[in-house]
């Protein structure tokens, strides 16, 4: 595999965050010595890396959601449009941050080459149970410190003298459902509501939440087979789990306005900063966050609704040796249980406690950042995350290639 190139595709997005994190997924395959290729969704770029498909250069691609999934390439005597990676069985692989539910073509079969790599188990319930059409490759992708830096650079002497910093952009619950009365029948807006008062209270507490399986219950209880509704219950999916991250985010900032703390993105027009000791600042772009990691007191997390997986913050506080405060989580319990003192439950006192923890002992705290960081490495390390990608993008490269081996007389390979 190391004498073909690996595409690496990036795109827009909020803060640069897309371009990012391609650059930090595929740096651990450069350690491995693959030689990586970014390629940007730019005409010359493009062309550039169809030509290199086209001769056979190249080993697979990596992309974030699926950018350059439908890349196209005309081909034949009839000059027909193919898709690329499908005309030339190379294989995409797609990191998903993201539920299924949002963005719900990315999570597609397209390309028929293409393989799924999702965050967290629950993504992968999600996709086998509500997309049952899609049959593409799909894997939990192993965590990994991202964005890592040298222990020697830590500056301990000014963390201890920084702030705690929520890294998070802000959107009101309360304006999307209004979105909901504005937009929907009054019957389907006051659905969604009842769900909402159903939902999220258990989606406040510790433990997996499987959204759309609770959707299907919520439905079934009132007659409706959920399977017959189609793309209603991806639909509401993406409606509540929306939600519940917007309640998530407004109660972490309120609940912190009277500390001296960092609330730092964009959106946050629904709360009221004014006289307050917490600081709101305009969001940065996925290098210029770097500082905020290396040198503050802090990070506070909030997991995009998942158990069974790190948040990427908490990567790259992992990344950082840096103090991550987060929400207690299945995932860590089991396998970082000794560091629970950094999780907090959904519920102002025990944000607000455990932040104004952190602040009253910066000594002790971001300590307990640099043992994080150096355990997290010992359980996740990025060798290991690099050489799970490139062994699923040869089961991938075998799954869809045109000549499959021959090893028994008694297995004829299916077409395809």
């Amino acid at each position: 595999m190391t004498e073909k190139i690996v595409l690496a595709l990036s795109g827009g997005g909020a803060n640069n965050a897309i371009q990012g994190m391609i650059e930090e997924y595929t740096s651990p395959l450069r350690d491995l010595g693959l030689s990586v290729v970014d390629v940007k969704m730019e005409s010359a770029e493009l062309q550039y890396a169809v030509e290199q498909i086209a001769a056979g250069k190249v080993a697979f691609a990596l992309t974030w959601l699926g950018i350059g999934q439908d890349i196209p390439v005309v081909l034949g005597p009839d000059r027909a449009r193919n898709n690329v990676w499908e005309a030339f069985r190379v294989p995409l692989l797609k990191l998903h941050g993201d539920s299924p539910a949002y963005f719900v073509d990315r999570h597609s079969d397209v390309p028929r080459t293409s393989v799924n790599l999702y965050a967290a188990s629950e993504f992968v319930h999600f996709r086998r149970r509500w997309l049952p059409q899609a049959k593409a490759l799909t894997a939990v992708v192993p965590p990994m410190p991202l964005a890592p830096i040298e222990r020697s650079r830590i500056d301990l002497a000014t963390r201890r003298k920084g702030r705690l910093v929520f890294l998070k952009n802000g959107n009101s619950p309360s304006q999307l459902r209004q979105l909901w009365r504005d937009r929907l029948p009054k019957s389907v807006a006051t659905l969604l509501e009842s769900m909402t008062e159903e939902i999220v209270p258990i989606g406040l507490r510790p433990g997996p939440l499987y959204v759309g399986d609770r959707i299907a219950d919520f439905l079934a209880a009132r007659g409706i087979q959920p399977e017959s509704t189609g793309n209603l219950v991806l639909f509401f999916t993406a409606q509540i789990d929306d939600y519940l991250r917007r309640v998530k985010s407004q109660m972490i900032a309120e609940a912190l306005l009277d500390l001296p703390v960092i609330i730092q993105g964009n959106l946050w027009e629904h709360v009221n900063f004014s006289g307050r000791r917490a600081k709101l600042l305009p969001g940065q772009d996925f290098e210029s966050s770097r500082r905020i990691f290396s040198d503050e007191l802090g990070i506070i997390d909030m997991s995009p609704n998942l158990d069974g997986g790190p948040h990427e913050r908490v990567m790259r506080g992992a990344g950082s040796y840096a103090c991550v405060l987060t929400n207690r989580q299945g995932w860590l319990t089991a396998a970082l249980g000794e560091f629970e003192e950094l999780t907090f439950e959904f519920n102002s006192d025990s944000i607000r406690a455990k932040a104004n923890e952190a602040i009253s002992n910066p000594d002790r705290f971001v300590d307990t950042g640099v043992a994080f960081g150096d355990r997290f490495r010992e359980i996740y390390s990025r060798q290991a995350y690099a050489n799970a990608i490139v062994d699923l993008a040869e089961l991938a490269a075998l799954q869809c290639s045109v000549e499959k081996p021959v090893i028994q007389p008694f297995f004829v390979w299916p077409e395809s």
